[in-house]
């Protein structure tokens, strides 16, 4: 459906207009019109593309700090750290060893189930959230666990064992 909108000119641009007479202005103005809406829109989806970029840097940020608290507290100790460490790497020898049993390697299990390693990332990302889960319930702050949250505790804590 077509609807006619009103458009109000100067006299000087209403004498220009006249003087070019191969031009369908209601073309003129529809396209100028699309053009306007477009660009509001994409500033309106950048900038709100900007919001989650910065509150996603802000979340990742707040877990490494959430991180790096909870190893600064007098009880926690290098083997507290390790022993995630420990636990991440005994969680990964189990699917290493599922995989071969089933496929052989790595490279087979892709060949036949080409989602493996999502299923593998999937699986680490749910051991981290519980292990981040389980470590903030007790910290004086109140987090809010985000993928980004657990991603800044996670490469503080490795970055924590890179150290040692």
């Amino acid at each position: 459906m077509v609807k006619n909108v009103t458009v109000q000119v100067g006299d000087e641009l209403e004498r220009k207009m006249k003087e070019i007479t191969d031009v369908n202005w209601s073309d003129v103005v529809r396209e100028c019109l699309e053009r306007y809406c477009s660009t509001r829109q994409s500033l309106t989806v950048g900038a709100l593309a900007q919001k989650m970029k910065d509150q996603k840097g802000e979340a990742y940020s707040e877990g490494y700090k959430a991180a790096l608290e909870w190893f600064k507290q007098k009880e926690i100790t290098y083997e507290d750290v390790n022993a995630i460490s420990q636990t991440l790497d005994d969680f990964n020898s189990e699917w290493d060893r599922k995989v071969e049993e089933k496929y052989g390697s790595w490279e087979e299990a892709q060949d036949v189930e080409p989602l493996i390693g999502e299923r593998y990332e999937t699986e680490e990302r749910l051991f981290w959230w519980q292990k981040v889960e389980e470590i903030v319930k007790d910290l004086p702050a109140s987090y809010k666990l985000t993928d980004a949250f657990v991603e800044g505790f996670k490469d503080a804590i490795q970055k924590l064992l890179k150290v040692q």
